[in-house]
């Protein structure tokens, strides 16, 4: 399975070289650490590995009084590994992920009143998700490229299929549960 944090690492480096730091700022900024888990942590232990694998290189920089930094570059080996990744992930035969339809599957475990308070805070926080990257779309459009603004539609299309499908689970969980109390 091709590594989204290579990925990242490498295409981003693909457009400059950057220290560390710059690196996850710019996927925050992109909004790409909501497409994959990325901590700082894990930036750099993949720096480190992709420059002793030989797909980056590397070298340590100082500005006026502040500490030396290290500053990252692609190589030619970088830019071969980037495009087969690109092409795996492209290309993947991996099916979505359904992580929140086992925890659905076991709400029968739940009180019923927690039950339903977990999938009112679960809808709240998708609406206020989809709000946000509402807001993002309307900041990115014509600063960033169209590749961007259109994997963000399909984040949003995302979570709106997902709060209609919380919206009906939520109606029937109200509905069994006003059932239960008549």
């Amino acid at each position: 399975m091709a590594s989204t944090l290579t990925a990242m690492v490498l295409g981003l480096l693909s457009e400059g070289e950057r220290h560390g730091y710059d690196l996850m700022r710019d996927m925050e900024e992109r909004g790409m650490l909501r497409w994959a888990r990325a901590s700082k942590v894990g930036v750099y232990k993949a720096l480190a590995r992709l420059e002793e694998e030989g797909s980056l290189t590397s070298w340590t920089e100082k500005e006026g009084n502040l500490p030396e930094r290290r500053v990252y570059a692609i190589t030619a080996a970088g830019e071969d590994r980037l495009r087969d990744l690109v092409y795996s992930l492209c290309s993947s035969r991996e099916p979505l992920r359904m992580d929140m339809a086992v925890g659905v599957a076991f709400l029968h475990r739940l009180e019923p009143g927690e039950a339903l308070d977990s999938m009112r805070r679960r809808r709240e926080f998708l609406a206020s998700q989809a709000k946000r990257l509402a807001r993002e779309g309307d900041l990115l459009r014509g600063l960033s490229a169209d590749l961007f603004l259109e994997i963000l539609s399909r984040e949003r299309a995302m979570y709106r299929s997902e709060l209609r499908w919380l919206d009906r689970i939520i109606s029937i969980m109200e509905r069994e549960g006003a059932h239960e109390q008549a």
